[in-house]
């Protein structure tokens, strides 16, 4: 076996957590590896509504949310399951931006910090002697601090036998952007019987509709679809 290469961190999964770590540390001058078996920019199922709270750590981490074109989001509407409308201002406010968006410019940031990103994935993680060795489809890595950002339901999960992993998620969802009408100050969140639906523009004036839902709703939900066109 090669002699593993040798970094201060290493992180295992570059969503949200993974990247911002990786520009966090990387500006203390320690060498970072980051892990990510996709490549960027990449899309997600996600509601792309961000609260204002993280604008102070996206200033930390030198990113300009609103230079690449994110949507302040001031106002908020709520449908119930009934068909009753909620409307209401947003004191905080928040942003709209895709993950394709953000994900890539954050990626492009931790690279700028002289972070690594390697598209591999891991295989195994070891510690002994005061060091983990991590083990991938690529190559071996050393380091003595390893940070699992990968997520729930990863490889490592399925090795260390964790019970949810024999658990099938009773839910289904879906995102898909799309071209329309809608006030760019605005996210919605539409409720119906078994799940929701959150709407909201991002950074090119495309509307992200998220949906969530369980199977049981959605099984009765195309049963009346089908009835009604026939």
């Amino acid at each position: 076996m090669n002699t593993p290469s040798n970094f201060d961190v290493i992180i295992i999964g570059g969503g949200l957590a993974g990247l911002s770590s990786a520009i966090h540390l990387s500006k203390y001058n320690l060498s970072v590896l980051l892990i990510e078996k996709n490549s960027y920019p990449k899309h997600k199922v996600y509601g792309e509504y961000i609260s204002n709270e993280v604008l102070p750590y996206l200033d930390f981490l030198d990113i300009d949310i609103f230079a690449l074109g994110a949507k302040k989001i001031t106002k908020f509407e709520l449908s119930t399951s009934q068909n009753r409308l909620i409307k209401s201002e947003l004191p905080l406010g928040g942003f709209g931006i895709s993950r394709y968006c953000l994900d890539y410019e954050l990626a492009k940031k931790a690279i700028d910090n002289k972070a690594i990103i390697s598209q591999d994935t891991e295989e195994d993680v070891q510690f002994s002697n005061d060091s983990f060795l991590v083990q991938t489809k690529l190559a071996n890595y050393t380091s003595k601090i390893v940070i699992g950002a990968y997520g729930k339901r990863a490889n490592l999960d399925v090795k260390l036998n964790r019970k949810f992993i024999k658990n099938k998620s009773p839910f289904l969802a879906v995102k898909t952007h799309v071209k329309g009408d809608f006030p760019e100050d605005l996210v919605a969140l539409h409720n119906f019987e078994g799940g929701y639906c959150g709407v909201s523009k991002v950074e090119d004036d495309s509307i992200n509709i998220c949906y969530i839902t369980n199977f049981e709703a959605l099984i009765v939900q195309e049963f009346y679809m089908a009835v009604l066109q026939e």
